[in-house]
């Protein structure tokens, strides 16, 4: 397997999430909205090189949950260890492959949720008088039919019991290889202290009642299957494998830390590895950190572009309005932002040639849509989800890196520009940096002085229109609706009539803004008379 580009194999995100979604006590890195605005499953499936189920649970992890220093510690050990030692990786691709024959998506709620039942306390009552028995008829006739009335409901006990048992005959091996591969990879990376000699040695008494739960008869001979069954005659006149499971089940939830800690290990090598190859096999770069409110973003590229334009942009004390045409790539320019910053902060490295920021978090509105079954249109989504902003910028004191697609594209153009001037207004005396796109100038004309603005062109040529995917500083005051609608060869008579419209739609909204003398003269409130909901105090 080749893992210096994308595995392409594929991936059910709902079961490689279920660690993350049991890792409880740890803030996210982004809330769901964002985290589905940038696309960040698919951005995990084109970066994602582990080898195991336990790897790709892990590494999804990183990305999703704030991670504490001594695991980003390990993972750099790990991943220099591989830069200095670029020999081994082969070696520890093999151990992780060995381990992933036995390795399981459903280890997490196995060891967390603990959706088993123990074996009755009754089966030691069975078990104790089925020995009282067997012993008994060897020294009078008279116990021998009770012995053999015992072994039929013990056997009948046991092989229900079996049943159960077996359902978790996956979790069991996966922690038996947990023990087995740790010990391997641990060595191999110089991290033989990772665990104690004590948890050691408790998980090696754990690996061996695993390994016996876990046995079964596939792929036996016949000389071992005859065995097998009569081992298995003398467990159940005796309910080992009931008594055994309690027993096992037990050590298990006393020492679930230490169990968890080694499935983490596993989890980092194989995500460190995954890494090494995919900071040495893309083109990308380590983030620089800002202690100001700085963005400085060079030659950056959607990962999942194939041949992407590279675009750069430096944010530094305004914020940023963006115009440009419809598919003219503002969209996809707020991605890209959003998407190597959040990797900055989550892998250490971004898909540009330079970055450098201040820890900031991430909160976009992008894809807002109408929601029949909830009843809610899409102007009522955007609205609530920019009162989620709100709140979070009210409630914390970090800095947010706000991202806004066509901010409030769904209602009138009067009430959009009115609101979306008096948002970015507000925003604008937060802890934040606001990158939005919009197609009303009218809007930029509200908050002018506050917001740098960047557009994206497009030149129609040959009955096509064309873009350059370029940012650039200033303001796009042409649209591209005529431009497109004549490359789709629609009548002409709605060309014509659409052009006139447009002129005099144009001409009206700015003499009324002329008329108003909003331009240039806009009184806004200190943020101290700021109130959560936006409204003055």
């Amino acid at each position: 397997m080749d893992r210096t580009k994308p595995l392409g194999k594929s991936r059910n995100i709902s079961l490689i999430n279920q660690y993350a979604n049991l890792s409880e006590g740890l803030q996210n890195t982004v809330d769901d909205r964002t985290w589905k605005d940038l696309e960040l499953d698919y951005i995990f499936s084109f970066i994602d090189r582990t080898l195991t189920k336990t790897g790709e649970q892990y590494f999804y992890k990183l990305l999703q949950k704030e991670q504490t220093n001594s695991q980003r510690e390990l993972i750099n050990c790990i991943i220099n260890h591989y830069s200095n030692k670029p020999d081994q990786l082969l070696k520890a691709a093999q151990i992780l492959r060995k381990y992933e024959k036995n390795s399981t998506y459903s280890l997490q709620s196995f060891m967390h949720l603990r959706r088993y039942k123990r074996a009755p306390y009754w089966i030691r009552i069975l078990s104790f008088s089925s020995l009282s028995f067997a012993f008994g008829s060897l020294f009078h006739t008279s116990f021998i039919l009770p012995f053999i009335a015992i072994l039929l409901i013990n056997t009948a006990v046991h092989y229900y019991l079996k049943t159960k048992i077996n359902l978790f005959h996956f979790e069991f091996k996966n922690i038996k290889a947990l023990y087995d591969n740790y010990l391997k990879l641990a060595k191999l990376e110089n991290q033989d202290n990772y665990l104690s000699k004590n948890e050691i040695a408790k998980l090696k008494v754990i690996s061996k009642k695993c390994f016996y739960l876990s046995l079964n008869i596939e792929n036996a001979d016949e000389l071992s299957a005859a065995v097998y069954y009569l081992i298995e005659i003398i467990k159940a006149t005796i309910l080992y494998d009931g008594l055994q499971f309690n027993s096992t089940i037990k050590l298990i939830e006393e020492n679930i830390d230490i169990i968890q800690k080694t499935s983490d290990y596993i989890g980092i090598s194989d995500t460190s590895q995954s890494l090494y190859y995919l900071k040495n096999y893309t083109k990308g770069v380590k983030p620089s950190s800002s202690s100001s409110k700085l963005i400085n973003i060079k030659n950056a590229y959607h990962p999942l572009i194939e041949n992407c334009i590279v675009n750069s942009i430096s944010i530094d004390g305004a914020n940023v309005i963006i115009t440009g045409g419809n598919m003219s790539g503002k969209t996809t320019f707020l991605k890209t932002i959003g998407i190597n910053i959040f990797l900055a902060q989550t892998i250490n490295y971004s898909f540009c040639d330079y970055l450098e920021i201040p820890k900031i978090k991430v909160i976009s509105s992008i894809a807002s849509n109408d929601n029949l079954m909830q009843g809610k249109s899409y102007f009522m989504d955007e609205l609530e989800r920019a009162n989620i902003i709100i709140t979070q910028i009210n409630e914390s004191e970090q800095p947010h890196l706000i991202l806004i697609d066509e901010i409030f594209r769904g209602t009138n153009s009067q009430d959009r520009i009115a609101l979306a001037a008096s948002m970015l207004l507000y925003f604008n005396y937060f802890n934040c940096i606001v990158v939005v796109t919009t197609h009303d100038l009218d809007t930029i004309d509200l908050v002018e002085g506050m917001y740098d603005t960047y557009y994206f062109d497009n030149i129609y040529q040959d009955n096509q229109v064309h873009f350059d995917f370029i940012i650039k500083r200033g303001i796009q005051h042409k649209t591209n609706v005529l431009e497109l609608i004549k490359s789709l060869n629609y009548p002409s008579i709605v060309i014509q009539q659409t052009e006139k419209f447009r002129k005099i739609i144009t001409a009206h909204k700015r003499k009324a803004i002329c008329n108003e003398g909003f331009k240039g003269n806009i009184s806004v409130l200190p943020r101290s008379n700021l109130g959560a909901s936006g409204q003055s105090k």
